[in-house]
């Protein structure tokens, strides 16, 4: 994390991490009851839904959109097939027989969603406008399927950056956008600092991800071993995103599932007390006072 002073109205850089995102609701109602201004925002995944929806709906619409979601079975639950069996009760023993069906039906089907349920999903949270609508700077992260490389969709249909930034490998195929195809940013960029820094500065993430799984080395299959061998590839270069951020907000939400919709309400308080913290802090209280602050020299 990089030295800050007293400066301008921040850029948020909202990190991915599916219902765990609901965070970032929880960090914009508390900066916004401070007087905190921000000079844009930058999201993928479910950073960019969370921040789309509160450019347009402001918090408490945001997140009764995201409650009406849930009630209308939007929501699809996506078990952890990497889920440990030490401690399972038959419930979680129903839950992994779940994950074993999903697995079966995106064997067959070859993706779990169509592009036209995804975009039906992202069109129910959002409104149909265009990036350039938004009263605030705005860049959604998605990654181009065919060479990895990250793409930072500034304009255009809003509903469509975000499904793409969102779009998930295995989840939805990707998604058209002049030209490319594209899939979830979080593969490149899971907390979009570099896109934020490009709409201005300072920048302050915030980071939602999913934490490390405990290991047993002595009992893990193949699947969770692998899994969590290439969890060590993503929390290294996390952690190379945020040290070039000014600041970092990190909700406690890591022990979350990316799809438990049952959690919404505690993403959201998580993100509310992590903010709180922040606020507290040095840099928060310099925030506050000035409206903004901006990285020292």
């Amino acid at each position: 994390m990089r030295g800050v002073a007293v400066g301008p109205a921040p850029v948020l850089a909202l990190g991915g991490g599916g219902v765990r995102g609901l965070a970032h609701l929880g960090v914009l109602a508390e900066l916004e009851a401070a007087g905190v201004h921000c000079g844009g925002v930058a999201g993928t995944s479910s950073g960019a839904l969370m921040g789309a929806l509160w450019l347009t709906r402001g918090v408490s619409g945001a997140i009764d959109r995201v409650h009406e979601f849930v009630r209308r079975g939007f929501a699809t639950s996506m078990p952890d097939l990497g889920a440990s069996r030490q401690g399972m009760g038959w419930r979680a023993w129903l839950y992994r027989c779940g994950a074993l069906a999903r697995l079966a039906s995106l064997l067959v089907r070859g993706n779990l969603l169509k592009q036209s349920e995804m975009l039906n999903r992202v069109g129910f949270l959002l409104d149909d406008v265009t990036i350039e609508e938004l009263p605030l700077p705005f860049v959604a992260v998605a990654t181009d399927n065919a060479s990895g490389r990250e793409v930072r969709l500034r304009r255009g249909s809003l509903r469509l950056a975000v499904a793409a930034s969102s779009a998930m490998p295995g989840l939805v195929a990707p998604l058209p956008w002049n030209g490319l195809r594209l899939q979830d940013g979080g593969a490149v960029a899971e907390i979009p600092v570099g896109a934020a820094r490009e709409l201005g500065e300072p920048v302050i993430a915030v980071e939602v991800s999913e934490g490390l799984p405990a290991a047993d080395p002595d009992r893990d299959r193949l699947p969770r071993a692998m899994f969590r061998a290439a969890a060590m590839g993503w929390q290294a270069l996390r952690e190379r995103l945020l040290a070039e951020a000014d600041a970092v907000i990190a909700p406690a939400v890591n022990h979350l599932h990316w799809a438990d919709y049952g959690a919404v309400d505690q993403a959201v308080e998580a993100g509310r007390v992590a903010a709180r913290a922040f606020l507290a802090s040095e840099v928060g209280r310099l925030l506050a006072g000035s409206g903004g602050f901006r990285r020292g020299k």
